[in-house]
């Protein structure tokens, strides 16, 4: 009858002692069945944490159904645990670390003793092999983790921390598998985050076993940062508090100086290296030992290989970033002299040998020391970030020797991979302490920025893709005609030609990443010091922009068909130095300046040329940038009484519109907004004069409306349109009264007698005919006008051009 039960749906809740038992039976091994297929186990741990399989029913005609259940599957894990076969041992831990993180409170609570014991004796058997240790470890570390989140147990969870300790340090001397080490890691970092106090009695056995690996000449640069990382966090196991981070910064600069003294012989003064260990000693007592022990990692043998002492010194230096830019709970002491003058020291050893140093090192060691100077140097700008993004505007008392040493490096380096970190430097040095900062740094951003968007190089790579592609096009169109019988190998050497002529062979165009790197750098200059910006650069920088973003983005958005044919080139390389480009170009647009943008109308063509591209990064940050440039555009300041609904919710707020009475500046603003309408009523007044003709008013509105679209396109303010459509109306009517007056009427003898001695009824043929004359000459106007208004209501996007005689033709009819 079981199997004829139905459910509600698929969150009933008797479905879960269902699936978990279909699991266990069909993809768990048990004691006599062998494990078959190991990639079941990702489908069992995803259901698992799918479903909450392991949480057991609150529901107390279902509590037993779940509760069996999931003692079946622990008994299970169990069993497999205590088996002698690797590979059910390997999986029992596995789903023992899902288990631990799954299970309800109540039976974790209840067995976790038990789990803990059972994998412990895994790692302390010396018979267990190394996938079982390292399972063991990371299940190790799951059962702690949720073990830290029950108050009630800590001390408990601290005593069993503590058991860990001695067993994997002494795996971490005997064995060589990185696999393990990584593990071991692990473990060790999740017992100092969670019970630091376990580490306290077995502090320097922990110290002393990483460091002994990080100055190993076994251990892969992949497993130094790990290590690095790790050795970052041993501080707080300590005590935690300043000292104990003091002492373990202090221990890693006197190793990376003492490691430079050998690796920088014969390319510095000996001198140097000494004033720097003396400078770490505090006043009156001694300098602690090197990190790892009074020699080190001196005394291997493979000490005078510049790579593996290169490799030592990048480890340490992002073992002391780590520790800079962690979060402490204590204040700090950080050593910014020291820090400053390792860096110094570092950057300031490019391969040259000083003329006394000559006679002392061969040329063999030059070029050895030359291939690793780049890493080192990486290192050491990676250390002068974490030192700024650690201290911030405090380092006001040391930022002429940041900007010296900034400035003098960024002259002599020439590798795009160091040049891109000074330009990440330069963005966290104007960041962290402004306007100071971007005044200092300025020409110099901006002069070196110059030199990596090169716009004449940015062009000559345009033209060389626009070649590459027709090429190419001709090539494979060549490949596939049936017209034409030529051999295979022409095609190839074409398609090789076209692949070569895309690839400039001299060094003459920046990479993609450096180019970004120098427009995000401009981005924060123009955000921080744009308003400060003086007309020797600024100028510059705007030209730069518009001419980067131009040559960016026109004639070859990005798209998947843009780069498919060329090499190194891929279409998310493109995307992101476009949106580097304009946002640049957005922030050379909106920020401060003395006058108006110069390129607002190029900007406004770009970006609504890009909203429309199918790509969507770029066109959603498009139409972000148009909703920015609005407020440039129209500058206009709404009345700040037009809020009725405001006043009516909140009649005793002290909000603006209630207090413009006694507010003297808002007053001025309501006056000349209020000027503009009254300007506007004596204009339509004047257009009242006219002979009520709704041909002639329907002309007026047509072009008034054609006018201020037209104005509006370009940018100019809807109130600057109207006062100039007044004052030109105003002007041409005083002129034409003016010319009136002065010119005296030519009356004719015949004339005269006509007027003097005519009847009345000639008279009155007069009036006619001049009554005549003007309905002709409005008839003309309200013909023009339907002309134009058809032009205005079509589909066409384009505007008619609109001359000043436009402006109320009708009204110089009338006149003439």
């Amino acid at each position: 009858m079981a199997s004829f039960e139905r459910f509600d749906d698929m969150y009933d809740s008797r479905l879960k002692s269902k699936i978990l038992r279909n699991l266990l039976s069909d993809n768990v091994p048990n004691e006599k069945q062998p494990l078959t297929n190991f990639l079941s186990l990702s489908k069992v741990v995803s259901t698992i944490s799918t479903h909450k399989l392991l949480s057991e029913s609150i529901d107390q005609k279902l509590q037993a159904k779940s509760k069996s259940a999931v003692d079946d599957w622990v008994e299970r894990l169990l069993a497999l645990i205590s088996s002698d076969m690797p590979d059910k041992c390997w999986v029992g831990i596995c789903l023992m670390g899902v288990t631990c993180q799954e299970c309800s409170s109540d039976r974790f609570f209840s067995s976790y003793s038990v789990w803990f014991n059972s994998l412990l004796s895994l790692i302390k058997n010396p018979g267990s092999s190394r996938i079982v240790r390292v399972a063991s470890c990371t299940s190790i570390s799951d059962l702690l983790t949720r073990l830290s989140r029950f108050s009630n147990t800590k001390k408990d969870a601290v005593s069993h921390a503590a058991k860990v300790i001695l067993p994997i340090i002494k795996l971490l001397d005997e064995e060589s598998s990185e696999a393990l080490w990584e593990g071991i890691l692990h473990l060790l970092s999740t017992i100092v985050i969670l019970f630091p106090a376990a580490v306290h009695s077995n502090y320097d056995k922990v110290e002393a076993a990483i460091a002994s690996k990080i100055f190993s000449a076994k251990t892969s640069p992949n497993m130094l940062k790990k290590f690095a990382h790790f050795l970052a966090l041993l501080p707080k196991a300590n005590k935690g508090d300043a000292s104990s981070w003091s002492l373990m910064m202090q221990k890693l600069l006197i190793s990376i100086n003492v490691h430079l003294n050998n690796f920088f012989q014969g390319l510095e003064e000996e001198t140097i290296g000494k004033k720097a260990i003396q400078r770490l000693a505090p006043p009156g007592k001694d300098s602690p030992l090197p990190l790892g022990g009074q020699n080190g990692g001196l005394d291997d043998a493979a000490w005078n290989s510049e790579q593996l002492i290169v490799s030592r010194v990048s480890a340490l230096m992002l073992c002391s970033s780590t520790m800079l830019t962690s979060s402490h709970k204590s204040k700090l002491n950080i050593p910014v002299r020291s820090l400053l003058s390792l860096v110094e020291r570092v950057l300031a050893v490019n391969g040259s040998l000083p003329r006394s140093m000559s006679p002392f090192m061969t040329g063999i060691q030059q070029e050895l020391v030359c291939a690793e100077l780049p890493t080192l140097h990486s290192s050491a700008l990676e250390l002068l970030v974490a030192t700024i993004k650690s201290i911030r505007s405090q380092l006001l008392p040391y930022a002429a020797s940041v900007v010296s040493l900034i400035s003098s490096y960024f002259r002599k380096c020439l590798l795009p991979e160091l040049r891109i970190k000074l330009y990440s430097i330069t963005k966290t040095l104007l960041k962290s302490m402004g306007v100071g900062m971007a005044m200092q740094l300025a020409q110099e951003v901006v002069r070196n920025a110059s030199l990596d968007l090169d716009p004449t190089i940015v062009e000559e790579s345009d033209a060389v893709s626009s070649k590459t592609l027709s090429l190419t096009k001709g090539a494979l169109l060549q490949a596939c005609s049936k017209k034409r019988k030529h051999s295979n190998n022409s095609v190839v050497e074409a398609e090789n030609s076209a692949f070569e002529v895309g690839v400039p062979h001299n060094h003459s165009s920046s990479p993609i990443s450096l180019k970004i790197a120098a427009l995000e750098a401009l981005e924060t200059l123009l955000t921080i010091g744009g308003a400060l910006g003086s007309d020797s650069w600024r100028e510059r920088v705007d030209n730069l922009l518009m001419t980067t973003a131009t040559n960016a983005c026109e004639g070859r958005w990005a798209n998947a068909e843009t780069y498919h044919c060329l090499p190194n080139k891929s279409t998310t390389d493109l995307v992101e130095f476009q949106l580097a480009a304009l946002r640049a170009f957005l922030a050379s647009l909106v920020s401060p300046s003395r006058v108006r943008p110069a390129f607002l109308a190029e900007g406004l063509e770009l970006f609504r040329t890009g909203k429309c591209q199918e790509e969507m990064k770029i066109a959603g940050f498009c139409a972000h940038a148009l909703m920015s440039l609005e407020v440039v555009i129209h500058p206009r300041a709404l009345p700040l009484d037009g809020l009725p609904s405001i006043s009516s919710q909140f009649p005793e707020s002290n909000s603006l519109a209630s207090q413009r009475h006694n507010t003297p500046n808002l007053n001025k603003l309501n006056d000349i907004a209020h000027n503009g309408d009254d300007l506007c009523n004596r204009w339509q007044a004047d257009v009242d004069v006219l002979p009520s003709n709704p041909e002639i008013q329907r002309t007026i509105d047509t072009t008034l409306h054609l006018q201020e679209t037209k104005r509006m396109k370009l940018g100019n303010d809807l109130a600057t349109v109207v006062s100039l459509s007044v004052q030109n109306h105003s002007d041409m009517v005083a002129s034409e009264n003016v010319q009136r007056a002065d010119v005296p009427e030519k009356v004719t003898e015949s004339t005269e007698e006509s007027l003097g001695h005519g009847s009345d009824k000639d008279v009155m043929v007069s009036k006619e005919e001049e009554d005549l004359a003007v309905k002709d000459s409005l008839m003309e106007e309200a013909t023009i006008g339907k002309k134009r208004e058809s032009l205005g209501e079509s589909d066409d996007d384009s505007i008619p051009s609109l001359k000043a005689d436009d402006y109320l033709s009708s009204d110089s009819g009338i006149e003439s």
